[in-house]
């Protein structure tokens, strides 16, 4: 929320041990599903104060014909149409899905289904046998953040220049500022003490490991760095799973993150409730 609080315009609220969360994308004011901050005794009493607050934000839009939420998942998606089952529309992002994996799968590379990735990493250290690996700490950011700077300059000279990317370089920057403040994580390769690729990410709970930016350099990406930065820095945490997040639609980036067989997809809809129903009526 705070690294990408501009590029949404996200306005966030608490409320009863609630939090609410409201973006601006492209003109449009979304919501997101209502998060519970406390412990419940049931899953039931949960949904409950979810739904409760869900309620909320539909009264305080009911001078406007529906309400919007993004990024809802099966869970919510499931307790909305429990509610207002005849009342919403529902669109699968399928853009936004997330790629979950087995860490221990990333970091041994084991079986015939992952020997394209193993063969990538042997081009890579028989290309470049001075090749190394460095957790990310304060010491070295400043090598993550050339990585970046490298990566952008070159996609603009193939012509690749557009507002997002200029977002993306800001927010990554933004986080290599606060790097310890937001409790990151990472990891940097070199070749020939010089950096040439870098991934930053951060652990969600004792489970989970969120991978938020990969990025290497050419000609270095093109022999395998990607595949090298990925084991290594895997082989360095010791979560059951690692989120790649989404493909944002990208053919190219698709294709690689079902190469890696991700154990499973998070799915994500939007999800539209429509006030013209005479339950909504005051």
């Amino acid at each position: 929320m705070f690294l990408y609080r501009n590029k949404y315009n996200t306005q966030i609220a608490f409320l009863d041990n609630m939090l609410f969360r409201r973006y601006n994308i492209d003109n449009q004011i979304v919501y997101g599903i209502p998060l519970a901050l406390e412990t419940f005794a049931s899953e039931s009493t949960k949904n409950q104060k979810v739904l409760d607050g869900i309620a909320l934000l539909i009264s305080e839009n009911m001078e406007k014909e529906s309400i919007d939420f993004a990024y809802v998942y099966e869970n919510d998606l499931k307790l909305l149409k429990s509610k207002y089952q005849h009342k919403i529309i529902e669109k699968i992002q399928e853009d936004s899905f997330d790629y979950i994996y087995l860490r221990e799968n990333l970091a041994v590379l084991e079986g015939s289904k992952f020997q394209k990735k193993r063969n990538h990493i042997s081009r890579f250290l028989r290309s470049f046998p001075q090749g190394s690996f460095q957790v990310l700490s304060r010491e070295n950011l400043s090598y993550a953040w050339e990585v970046e700077q490298l990566w952008l300059e070159a996609a603009k000279q193939q012509g690749e220049s557009s507002k997002s990317l200029d977002q993306e370089y800001s927010i990554i920057k933004e986080a290599l500022e606060n790097f310890e403040a937001l409790n990151l994580c990472g990891g940097i390769v070199f070749v020939d003490e010089k950096p040439i690729a870098m991934t930053v990410a951060s652990s969600l709970n004792s489970k989970i490991m969120d991978i938020h930016f990969e990025k290497a350099i050419m000609p270095y990406a093109f022999e395998g760095a990607y595949s090298f930065i990925n084991r290594e820095f895997a082989k360095t945490q010791n979560t059951m799973f690692f989120n790649r997040e989404e493909d944002l639609g990208i053919p190219g980036l698709r294709k690689a993150k079902m190469s890696y067989y991700p154990t499973e997809i998070l799915k994500k809809w939007s999800v539209k409730i429509d006030f013209s129903f005479k339950e909504f009526l005051p």
